[in-house]
């Protein structure tokens, strides 16, 4: 077995093999853009007497993180919100062949690929996941939820548009991609910015079309279906991107349009918006429609996970107004063990952590601290805001020993899992880009 940089020549055929083989791909068209895939981001292959059986794909972007700050517009005591970005590793595609099952290839990629972005200075890295579990194994933790929203668009509670949307097809990939790009985004919301990953995401979904509008000759916002029966749907949305309300407003009302013969819309929430606030009756719709071929429904899933690359930079990219708060941290991070050449040992160790108005962490200890014990995986998942300390505490890799109970700065085991709690509420971080 040999683990090889990707080359195009040597290694395309084998890898639409790939695709053809898990069903990610079904036609001409897909292998097509298996090809312009490929050639973006970085993607590492192993290869079996000399054809590539697994392959690992990453691309770098950037991801919105939200912090809240004492506005002195507001009156004393309110928070205000801002976002600032930090540059993320986007794991794209993990992928083994049918001969070359359970012999840990796809781990080891996945890995060095990591281990690659981590060496490069890049802070975080995120995946979208087949299941849960897999990838803990790399430090990965589960990200939040996503709600997805299956209903008739003639239920939308919005107004129809006063004017015709634009028609989108799979070579407008780089307007759409602009718009994209401009989007709206809340916490954790995230941009990936090689134009040609969207040309392949496009070309990977053969039966795709997208309705936006333009300002000035610029798409501003759009969506983006996929569907296996035009006539009635489901109607899939798969990108969604608006600068404003008012042009998410235009975007619903399009939707509600296509209620006169489409009978089942289905698309993510929003971030920050709650999408049955905006439907007419939707629980007895779903009553209405149970065991139906468009059943209304609502579900929540966790798609994604996220891991800590670098402590001290994530850390200093919280600021809290709040009361500084002071603890040790002694970190384990697995990856190391997946990767033999010691190329990255993770970011496993003792750190003392100080969140507040300009947060930093340090490697080692300070003695009268409370010290917090964390896989990488838990401790990620508190950074991000996906679920609090207290929470933590009770279903992951996550605990509490030593400290005094008093000021922050020698807190005790449970009070300070209230104070990070405090210091971590965050908006429910959505990622707005399927990856």
């Amino acid at each position: 077995m040999e683990i090889r940089a990707y080359e195009r020549e040597r290694d395309l055929e084998a890898i639409q093999r790939i695709w053809y083989e898990i069903g990610w791909i079904d036609s001409e068209a897909g292998a097509a853009a298996v090809a312009d895939f490929a050639d973006t981001g970085s993607c590492l292959t192993a290869a079996i007497d000399g054809e590539a059986e697994c392959m690992a794909h990453t691309s770098q972007g950037v991801m919105r993180y939200v912090n809240a700050r004492r506005n002195p517009r507001l009156k004393p005591g309110l928070l205000d919100e801002i976002g600032e970005d930090l540059r993320f590793c986007a794991v794209t595609a993990v992928m083994t062949s049918r001969i070359a099952r359970r012999l840990g290839l796809a781990l080891q990629l996945t890995a060095r690929q990591v281990a690659a972005a981590a060496l490069e200075g890049v802070p975080l890295a995120v995946l979208g996941v087949f299941d849960l579990g897999f990838y803990d194994r790399l430090g990965f933790g589960t990200g939040s939820y996503e709600s997805m929203h299956r209903f008739d668009p003639a239920t939308l509670r919005v107004d129809a548009p006063s004017r015709p949307p634009k028609r989108l097809n799979k070579d407008d990939w780089r307007a759409v991609h602009g718009a994209m790009m401009t989007r709206r985004r809340g916490h954790g919301g995230c941009l990936l910015p090689e134009p040609e990953l969207m040309k392949a995401e496009l070309g990977l979904r053969p039966g795709g079309f997208g309705l936006g509008y333009e300002t000035d000759g610029t798409l501003t916002h759009c969506l983006w279906f996929d569907t296996r029966n035009v006539e009635h749907g489901p109607y899939r949305v798969e990108m969604l991107a608006y600068r404003d309300g008012n042009q998410l407003l235009e975007l619903l009302g399009l939707l509600k349009s296509l209620g006169d013969q489409v009978s089942l819309i289905e698309m993510p929430e929003p971030p920050d918006i709650q999408l049955e606030g905006l439907l007419d009756q939707p629980m007895r719709n779903r009553r209405n429609t149970r065991k139906s071929d468009f059943a209304a429904s609502h579900q929540a899933l966790a798609w994604w996970q996220v891991r800590v690359l670098d402590v001290a930079a994530c850390v200093e990219r919280r600021h809290w107004p709040g009361n500084e708060v002071r603890f040790n941290l002694t970190l384990t991070d697995p990856i190391g063990g997946y990767l033999p050449d010691g190329s990255w040992g993770g970011c496993g160790g003792d750190y003392w952590i100080s969140i507040g108005t300009r947060s930093f962490a340090e490697h080692g200890h300070r003695a009268g601290l409370p010290t917090l014990h964390a896989s990488v995986g838990a401790f990620s998942r508190l950074w991000f805001g996906v679920a609090p300390a207290s929470s933590l505490a009770v279903t992951d890799d996550f605990r509490v020993s030593g400290g005094v109970r008093g000021a922050a700065s020698n807190a005790g085991s449970g009070y300070l899992l209230e104070r990070l709690d405090e210091a971590l509420c965050m908006p429910r971080p959505q990622l707005g880009w399927d990856f």
